[in-house]
């Protein structure tokens, strides 16, 4: 069964979000613009392929653009995407409890 007309818009959404991994860059891109080589080891060595990948996407909804000035960097929309965040965050600080190592 078809998205309803005023429902496409969030399955787009939660299609692109859903990735692995893009959350995450997205994530990373929140605190600062950074390189491609900065960007995979915000993201704990990622592969060049899946990087390269989800930020295509992420340029393609264009929540990412990439500045010959500082690399990758969120774009007004994804800076207000990731303000949803910040909730996610501050229960994750609550409720998630750390790995021990």
């Amino acid at each position: 069964m078809p998205a309803k007309p005023s429902q496409r818009a969030i399955v787009q959404l939660i299609d692109i979000l859903g990735k692995k991994w893009v959350l995450r860059i997205l994530w990373e891109l929140s605190h600062s613009p950074c390189t491609f080589r900065e960007l995979q080891s915000r993201c704990g060595d990622l592969s060049p392929t899946i990087i390269n990948t989800r930020i295509k996407d992420l340029c393609e909804a264009q929540l990412v653009y990439k500045s010959p000035e500082t690399g990758y960097t969120l774009s007004p929309a994804g800076n207000e995407l990731v303000t949803l965040f910040h909730p996610i965050n501050a229960f994750a600080e609550r409720w998630v409890k750390e790995k021990e190592e």
